[in-house]
């Protein structure tokens, strides 16, 4: 078994259906998790993933409300 620590950017896409990387990142987890390895977050990933997620899109985030952002990282978490 190996661990891994997810990165921001795998969870903001794992979390985000409409990204164009969201399978990709959705089976590469589900493959890790199926061969028996465990999946790793960090509180720092968790918060730059709000702070991404939270952001207006106009600057490069993902606009989404408050509400959506916490059921979206309790999910996660």
């Amino acid at each position: 078994m190996v661990q891994y620590l997810l990165d921001t950017n795998v969870v903001l896409r794992f979390s985000n259906p409409s990204d164009a990387l969201h399978n990709l990142a959705t089976e590469a987890v589900a493959t890790l998790l199926l061969q028996g390895h465990e999946c790793y977050l960090t509180a720092q990933v968790l918060i730059e993933s709000w702070v991404v997620a939270t952001r207006p899109v106009s600057v490069n985030g993902l606009g989404w409300s408050i509400e959506q952002t916490h059921n979206v990282i309790e999910q996660c978490y």
